[in-house]
């Protein structure tokens, strides 16, 4: 089971709570999370290396993809958690597409299973990271702790998105929304 179900279970907990930002931001980090996790793993078989659209990625490829970055950020997490200033978040832009393509060609042709056994194992290492993070730098606009999980968040999103647009919304109910979200 995704390590996310402990943090949507806790948000239903704490109704009418006061939020602070670091708390919202790492809530919906795990929610974005189980979501990708569990629309990646309702693909059916056959349809694992199956490209969504013209030029788009496979739900492996997705899933690779995802691992590939997955251990970017898990090693920009640590790097801030050293006290250093995170390296991914220097990545030029003009390389992300190429990085992209080595990923998916490098992952891409594992089983499904394997690269969802996987990514969510990396993915409880990252949890615990991401806990060892001060609510302070979370709270603080443009941190680069913020600015690392708000972007993971939303990349796992647009995977998701991505995968419910081909083979449905998921039928788990969404996440409790938290106050002032």
């Amino acid at each position: 089971m995704p390590f996310g179900r402990r943090a949507l279970g806790r948000a239903r907990q704490r109704p009418g709570s006061q939020w602070s930002d670091a708390a919202r931001m790492r809530y919906w980090w795990r929610a974005e999370r189980e979501l990708l996790l569990e629309a990646l793993d309702r693909v059916p078989p056959q349809a694992e290396r199956t490209p969504l659209a013209d030029d788009a990625w496979s739900p492996s490829g997705i899933a690779a993809h995802r691992l590939f970055w997955e251990a970017e950020e898990r090693s920009a997490f640590a790097e801030l958690l050293g006290g250093s200033p995170p390296a991914l978040l220097d990545l030029p832009t003009d390389q992300i597409d190429r990085t992209n393509a080595s990923a998916v060609e490098a992952l891409g042709d594992r089983r499904m299973t394997a690269l969802l056994r996987v990514l969510l194992e990396l993915r409880e290492r990252s949890a615990a990271l991401v806990e060892q993070i001060s609510d302070d730098d979370l709270n603080q606009h443009g941190h680069p702790a913020r600015l690392l999980l708000g972007v993971a968040l939303e990349h796992d999103r647009e995977h998701r998105q991505q995968l419910e647009a081909v083979f449905g919304e998921l039928t788990t109910p969404p996440p409790a929304r938290l106050e002032g979200s």
